[in-house]
């Protein structure tokens, strides 16, 4: 009687231990259908987007496009200032005070 109830367990393990993991990825494909539903969402509200009109003048803009009648300006040369040159020569470290009277 006892390796009848043996063996009636040891099938059930298997078919058990298939659905148990089964379902582990039931939900980990639920999660990423989620992630991937989100990402969907927040594309479509970027397309929405582009469509405007701000939008598309920024991008126009970015882009080096300008308006009918407007006129066109090209800047050369380094837009960045140079950094300020501090008196007394010091650095910033600990010991700038130091270096800076040498």
């Amino acid at each position: 009687m006892a390796g009848l109830v043996t063996a009636l367990m040891v099938g059930y393990v298997g078919p058990v231990k298939g659905y148990l993991d089964q379902r582990a990825e039931l939900r980990d494909e639920r999660g990423k259908l989620a992630m991937l539903v989100e990402r969907r969402d927040a594309f479509r509200t970027q397309l929405a987007a582009l469509g405007q009109d701000p939008v598309l003048e920024a991008r126009a803009r970015q882009l080096g496009l300008v308006k009918p009648g407007e006129r066109a300006f090209l800047v050369r040369g380094d837009l960045d200032p140079a950094p300020p040159v501090r008196e007394g020569g010091g650095d910033d470290g600990p010991f700038g005070w130091v270096t800076g009277r040498f």
